[in-house]
């Protein structure tokens, strides 16, 4: 009886520990499952995360391969520069890469890379012919943009290596040049009215503070107002500017660039002229037919040259008169579409222009027209054609010569320069 009941007992244990036996392998197996589940929800939560950085990233960029053929006149006076009467040809190129992420809702991080090497400051061109050689990437462009409008409606920072923020064209500022500083716009709109105000502060020259140079370092003081107005007849745009140098005359300038004919009045590398650029700029775009019209105009004056005041230490070695001070173009522009996205779209533009010595900073000003730099007028039209999106063919035509005589009756005039474009954006 008691060895039945014995039995019974160890049947009832052997079943009741198959059971939670059998329980705990169900229960192992949810864990395990719910397991997987989250680490396939951790997974997707971190693809997410990703999905969600990448979106907040755009980048940009673009190539251009150009073949350039200057012709210069047989009489030009050699001035230092081994190609000064004779005709060039050069293939060349520019690569730019960047990106704009988008790290808060107020706030954008901007930068560039590209071509032209760390000492380029108005060219990203890069010339073929050096036996293959690897070529520099700089930085170009590193800045952060802050939407202030929580403070002030219409108001944006920026801090920096910055993109050029000015209504300009390229007499005072080459279209590849960027500042160093910070800047502050205020935008302003009122149905077909739209206003913007810009305050900028740029450091150009860090002093050397030693010798007899200066001790302040070389900075700009910009601001500008522009207006767009929108009319029966068409779109009026107008911007006044004011590029106020501080601590520019007697600094050595480390990118002057221009050959010595093109250069402001200098001593060496001393500037022998301060900077006070006025800047007064318009535009009015119409449509004529299907196409669209604009003519545009410039007007600069340096209001601060001074050059005679160098002289405490030896007259500029290279000024070729006082009160050099003026710039000036004027131009017109035909497209039939200004986006550029299909084949068969075009534009193209004319303009004349002409600056003196001491007009605008030789260092900063269009690189391509009259060699880059000042005492120079001349002729540039420019056409432009869509190959498909994104993709571009253009060529572009000078024809200019020195202001005046040059240095001791120097003589410098390039009647003719041909640029073939083709150029990828992406």
């Amino acid at each position: 009886m008691n060895r039945t009941r014995a039995t019974k007992n160890k049947n009832i244990s052997f079943f009741l520990g198959i059971f939670l036996l059998s329980f705990a392998g169900v229960a192992s197996a949810m864990t395990q499952e719910e397991l997987t589940q989250e680490a396939l929800y951790e997974k997707v939560t971190r693809h997410g995360k990703l999905l969600e950085k990448l979106e907040r990233l755009q980048s940009y960029g673009d190539l251009r391969l150009r073949y350039e053929i200057k012709d210069r006149a047989d009489d030009n006076t050699n001035i230092g520069d081994g190609d000064a009467m004779y005709d060039t040809a050069r293939p060349r190129y520019r690569f730019r890469f960047g990106a704009k992420a988008h790290v808060l809702k107020d706030i954008d991080v901007v930068f560039r890379l590209s071509t032209g090497g760390a000492s380029s400051n108005t060219s990203g061109n890069q010339t073929f012919g050096d036996t293959f050689a690897h070529d520099d990437i700089s930085l170009n462009l590193a800045y952060i943009k802050y939407d202030a409008g929580f403070w002030l409606k219409g108001l944006t920072l920026e801090g920096g290596k910055t993109k050029n923020p000015f209504m300009s064209t390229e007499v005072v500022w080459d279209g590849d040049v960027t500042f160093e500083g910070i800047n502050q716009s205020i935008n302003w709109n009122y149905r077909d009215t739209k206003a913007k105000i810009i305050f900028a502060q740029y450091f150009v020259e860090e002093a050397a503070r030693s010798g007899n140079r200066p001790n302040d370092d070389v900075i700009i003081y910009g601001s500008q107002i522009q207006l767009s107005q929108k009319t029966g007849l068409g779109k009026f745009k107008l911007g006044a500017a004011l590029y106020a140098y501080d601590n520019l005359q007697d600094h050595d300038i480390t990118n002057i660039g221009p050959k010595t004919a093109q250069r402001n009045a200098m001593n060496s590398n001393r500037m022998a002229t301060d900077m006070e650029i006025f800047d007064l700029i318009a535009e009015f775009s119409t449509k004529i037919g299907s196409k669209k019209f604009k003519v545009f105009g410039e007007y600069i004056q340096n209001i601060n040259s001074g050059v005679e005041k160098i002289c405490s230490y030896g007259c500029a070695t290279n000024s070729i008169a006082d009160d050099l001070d003026t710039a000036w173009q004027l131009g017109v522009k035909l497209a039939n579409s200004e986006k550029m996205v299909k084949f068969g779209d075009w534009k193209m533009r004319a303009l004349y222009r002409l600056t003196q010595q001491d007009a605008v900073f030789a260092a900063l000003n269009d690189s391509d027209f009259h060699d880059s730099g000042t005492n120079s007028k001349g002729w540039k039209i420019a056409l432009k054609a869509a190959l498909r999106k994104g993709m571009t063919f253009g060529y572009s035509f000078f024809s200019t010569e020195n202001e005046r005589g040059a240095l001791d009756g120097s003589n410098y005039d390039i009647p003719g320069v041909h640029q073939f474009d083709l150029v990828m954006k992406f």
